[in-house]
């Protein structure tokens, strides 16, 4: 048979590509087809049909796949090239997911929020995130690109030849990018000088440099001696009754789907009959549980704060406690993301009883907090804090937060990608979480209501973060602090103080009860702690404590 006639098995012969034309393929692929986003975001600030906007975004996307390019030419070899190619691949097509789907920026904070849920072996809340539609996703731009890298049999050329290669072909896009920049050199000055945000939505780059960045800064956190602070605090009581006090964290709840804040429906029907005093103006540290969560019991200054510095110091609960106050954290969550190492801790999330009539889908409803609080309170003969780290409104899966006796408003989303139900829909399983989440305070505050003959006590509450419902095709939270937007930041935060407790420490009431408008954040909570249980500590801060001015 002559050389070059086909074979019946022709067919099946494995197609061949040089090492440079596979990589450079790859590196199209990946920067074109997950990048919807940020060719958005581009297109809404530029005229893609003038010859500037058109020229700025082709260097751009050619810029992306050039340096994309450079990290596959020096990582992959004959034994690598495989699967570092379907590594990215794979994974950008999930970052692209949820990037144009939910609008989720893969910055520092998510990257420590997904490391936190890593660390947590937090399964629940990462099932809750697998769906249908992600599945589709990164079979279409992940699997399907990745069979074809598998499929195709590259073709090496000898060393020298192969580095020469790589580094013409990166030389000579890096030439053309320049060259364009250099055509259009007044434009793209200034449209990146006033648009530098603009960044944060390539993938995969962003992403790997926030990766790096938070690689760093861990490293430097591990290398850090931890600090203890506050070792002058004593307890100065006015007033001889033993206190018990709650702290309860709530999760994902937002100021505007309050009904003590004015939310048209009424889904805090039990706590507005409560004798509260609501801080409607309360905006959280950031937008994340890693993130809010230590900021919450933390005395650092909001520009000196990281998640990471706060780990290595001591925080409200650990000054408490050497003040000689019982401290326990009761978690429904998924961790309290370092702020309990050194106290006390019940962790529902261990040992589930399934039989148990609050057990839900892997976890328990908040009400089964309640149950814990007497052995708590019985330990101690001293005064008491007892953190309630609640599950709350936490998404994606809204209807499974709440018992069905708490599904008010109807329809509601019933599944994992609220991008998928209707407006109407989302809002309304978000808000029956609101619903049961009053039903669950106004237990807390009877519980201590039935108790007002053995001791004082009161009731404070403040949400982590808030959530986006969809608004601007953005949902869940996250979102860096310059881009995030009102309903991820504006929290709920109020307290209850019981009769004994007004009349034992002396603190008189505002005007109105139901309202402080004044501006008060995370930066309250630890100093309002100190203040509530008679701790005096040099770290005490009377600005800062919720209850100085009243």
């Amino acid at each position: 048979m002559p050389v070059g006639t086909p074979t019946p098995f022709s067919f099946f012969r494995r197609p061949q590509l040089s090492v440079k034309s596979l990589i450079l393929l790859s590196a199209l692929f990946i920067i074109v087809a997950n990048n919807g986003v940020l060719f958005k975001a581009l297109s809404g600030r530029l005229d893609l049909f003038s010859l500037q906007g058109a020229l700025f975004v082709f260097s751009i996307y050619l810029l992306l796949v050039s340096v994309l390019s450079l990290v596959f030419f020096l990582l992959c070899h004959p034994y690598t090239l495989k699967p570092v190619l379907i590594f990215f691949i794979v994974v950008t097509a999930v970052l692209s997911y949820f990037s144009q789907q939910l609008g989720v920026i893969f910055d520092v904070d998510m990257i420590r929020n997904v490391a936190e849920t890593i660390r947590d072996n937090n399964q629940q809340e990462a099932f809750e995130l697998l769906s249908f539609p992600l599945i589709f996703h990164v079979l279409l731009l992940g699997v399907l690109p990745s069979l074809f890298v598998i499929y195709v049999s590259p073709i090496y050329s000898k060393a020298l030849r192969e580095i020469l290669t790589r580094f013409g072909v990166i030389s000579v896009m890096l030439l053309l990018v320049g060259l364009m920049v250099w055509s259009n050199f007044k434009f793209t000055t200034f449209f990146v000088r006033e648009n530098r945000e603009i960044r944060i939505y390539t993938l995969p780059v962003y992403p790997v440099y926030a990766l790096q960045k938070y690689a760093k800064t861990l490293k430097k956190s591990s290398k850090t001696p931890f600090e203890t602070i506050g070792e002058d605090a004593v307890q100065e009581k006015v007033n001889p009754n033993k206190i018990v006090g709650l702290m309860v964290v709530g999760e994902t709840a937002r100021a505007d789907h309050f009904s003590l804040n004015g939310y048209q429906r009424k889904n805090n029907p039990l706590l507005e009959k409560e004798n509260l005093l609501n801080f409607s103006n309360a905006t959280s540290a950031g937008t994340s549980t890693a993130y809010s969560v230590p900021s919450m019991f933390s005395f650092l200054a909001p520009n000196k704060y990281s998640p990471e510095k706060a780990s290595n110091t001591s925080n409200v609960l650990d000054v408490l406690k050497h003040a000689g106050v019982s401290v326990f954290w009761i978690e429904n969550n998924s961790s309290s993301k370092g702020v309990a190492n050194r106290i006390e801790t019940i962790d529902l999330r261990k040992n589930h009883d399934r039989s148990s009539p609050l057990y839900s889908d892997g976890g328990y409803f908040d009400e089964a907090l309640v149950n814990y609080l007497d052995r708590c309170i019985e330990e101690s003969p001293k005064d008491v804090l007892i953190v309630l780290h609640t599950m709350g409104s936490h998404g994606p899966t809204y209807h499974k937060r709440y018992p069905d006796e708490f599904a008010k408003f109807l329809p509601d989303c019933q599944s994992n990608s609220p991008q998928e139900c209707s407006s109407e829909e989302v809002i309304n399983a978000y808000d029956n979480t609101i619903l049961y989440t009053d039903y669950v305070l106004s237990g807390l505050i009877a519980f201590l209501k039935k108790h007002n003959d053995e001791y004082d006590s009161f009731l404070l509450y403040a949400s982590d973060h808030g959530e986006s419902l969809g608004e601007d095709g953005i949902y869940l939270h996250g979102l860096p602090a310059f881009l995030a937007p009102e309903a991820q930041t504006h929290i709920p935060m109020f307290a209850w103080l019981s009769e004994g407790f007004i009349a034992d420490q002396t603190i008189p009431l505002p005007p109105s009860k139901n309202d402080i408008d004044r501006d008060v954040s995370h930066d309250n909570l630890s100093h309002t702690l100190l203040g509530l249980l008679d701790v005096k500590t040099s770290l005490y801060k009377k600005d800062l404590d919720l209850f100085s001015d009243h």
